[in-house]
């Protein structure tokens, strides 16, 4: 199996992503209903971006954001199917651990799947891009919006203790109020 932190460089990502899964495509995926016949893979937009290399993977079944390691991290000791969220400009977003044949471990986030909507590979291309867009652009602040912290929040709601919650709680109950 090939390392994946390797591909510090984005062209050589893309080029060696873009090998990758134009062998799936020919050796797991040919034959199957779910694709799209007006598709090919494409490899859209890698770019450096925090130390790690991210780009769009389009391929006739998905269109997933890659995000390959960076020199310094150990994903080796993540677990297939594991989820990882990872803050953007626009905003965080998860992703799933995998382990690719020629690639190593990566992690990938659906943006399409499946891809019957896309009458073409230019339509699909330019969704790529519009997604890359989106997601390297602040996010819009809005008046009250109070951001929603997802991960603690599924805590909550499966009720499971959450001790820094409590203390604060304990702490804020102390403290007097204002008039």
């Amino acid at each position: 199996m090939i390392d994946a932190m390797g591909l510090a460089d984005p062209a050589l990502a893309e080029q060696r992503v873009a090998s990758v899964f134009e062998r799936i495509h020919r050796e797991q995926m040919a034959g199957l209903p779910l694709l799209n016949s007006a598709l090919t893979v494409a490899t859209i937009g890698f770019q450096s971006f925090r130390s790690r290399v991210i780009g769009i993977v389009s391929t006739p079944w998905m269109m997933s954001l890659m995000m390959l390691p960076g020199v310094d991290d150990q994903w080796q000791s993540l677990g297939l199917g594991e989820k990882q969220s990872h803050d953007f400009p626009a905003g965080t977003y998860r992703f799933l651990v995998n382990i690719l044949d020629g690639l190593g471990v990566c992690q990938m986030h659906s943006v399409y799947s499946p891809m019957r909507d896309f009458p073409n590979q230019a339509s699909a291309v330019a969704a790529a891009r519009d997604f890359l867009e989106r997601l390297m652009a602040p996010a819009p602040a809005v008046d009250g919006e109070v951001p929603v912290d997802e991960e603690l929040l599924g805590r909550i709601l499966r009720g499971e203790d959450i001790p820094e919650i409590d203390t604060a709680l304990a702490s804020a109950a102390l403290e007097p109020v204002s008039p």
